[in-house]
């Protein structure tokens, strides 16, 4: 719903999650889903957007539309939003309506019912995977041996992925497998006599970093050290599997009835090693479709 509404809103405006209150004493007393501030002409309006996701407690009753008529009136927003994932009782949207509280609701829907705009039901996903097995890291013929045993202490029984490699253009440290990762990837010829999901092929790849604005170095006792080349043993392979379509969705209005999105999801999928979930979103005003790779949590 955030994405949403970000794009649905005028520039101008700042669209704040998860945003927490304190008093003057530092204890928090409160916490807001989704704040979204700006001007209306020369006006500043606040709005809040509160999410109720609770399966099992039923439609949101109308105590939480008290509450949500409380929080308005204490932090001083224009308006406020209540979003249930399992609609509302009669009583709340009654006390709703007299209140001035805007409902929405986010329901699960068919695929059948997104036939229209969706004709997907699965992502075809092709991964080139590379596995390292050994790394050789190759320095200037005119290292001193103190800078050369310095680079020896550092890497002497690492494994590949610890990251020592700093990259002098974002600073950023990368572990030798996500180098060979990176290097394998960008050759693309050396995957193509490759079967996807068949058996894998090892390769050995002599890496030069010869950009003086890009390369990589090792911090030691002496130190930075910067890296001429790395050799890389391992193997690479191609893998293909299925992303299946998870859930569908619709985020509208429960007074009228009105779309205000559709939302199609699909299982979580890994990209160099990373896990994102995809979402495709068709605004319901615009008929626009946007798709949002979405990066997922370690612990989520």
């Amino acid at each position: 719903m955030t994405f949403v509404e970000q794009r649905l809103l005028p520039q101008g405006f700042d669209v704040k999650t998860n945003e927490r209150v304190y008093n003057d004493d530092g204890v928090q007393i409160a916490e807001f889903d989704i704040e979204v501030r700006g001007k209306v002409g020369s006006t500043n309006f606040a709005w809040l957007i509160e999410c109720r996701d609770r399966p099992s407690d039923g439609p949101a009753p109308g105590s939480w539309i008290e509450q949500l008529v409380g929080r308005r009136d204490r932090f001083g927003f224009d308006k406020v939003t209540a979003v249930s994932t399992t609609g509302f009782a009669p009583g709340a949207i009654d006390y709703a309506k007299s209140s001035g509280i805007e409902i929405r609701e986010v329901i699960g829907l068919s695929p059948d019912q997104f036939s229209d705009w969706l004709a997907i039901t699965c992502i075809h996903q092709t991964n080139r995977v590379a596995i390292l097995q050994h790394t050789k890291i190759i320095l200037d013929e005119n290292e001193s041996e103190e800078r050369k045993s310095a680079l020896s202490e550092i890497i002497s029984g690492k494994p590949a992925h610890d990251a020592i490699l700093k990259s002098s253009k974002t600073l950023d440290f990368v572990a030798p497998e996500k180098a060979f990762s990176y290097a394998a990837s960008s050759k693309e010829a050396l995957f193509d006599d490759l079967v996807p999901n068949g058996p894998g092929k090892r390769v050995r790849l002599y890496v030069q970093y010869t950009n003086d604005q890009d390369h990589f170095v090792v911090e030691t006792s002496v130190g930075a050290i910067r890296v001429k080349a790395i050799l890389f043993e391992g193997e690479i392979r191609v893998e293909e599997s299925l992303i299946p379509l998870i859930g569908t969705a619709e985020y509208r209005q429960v007074e009228t009835g009105h779309p205000i999105s559709q939302i199609a999801e699909f299982a979580p999928q890994k990209v160099h090693g990373l896990e994102f979930s995809m979402e495709l979103h068709r605004m319901a005003e615009s008929g626009e479709t946007h798709v949002i790779l979405r990066k997922l949590q370690k612990d989520a």
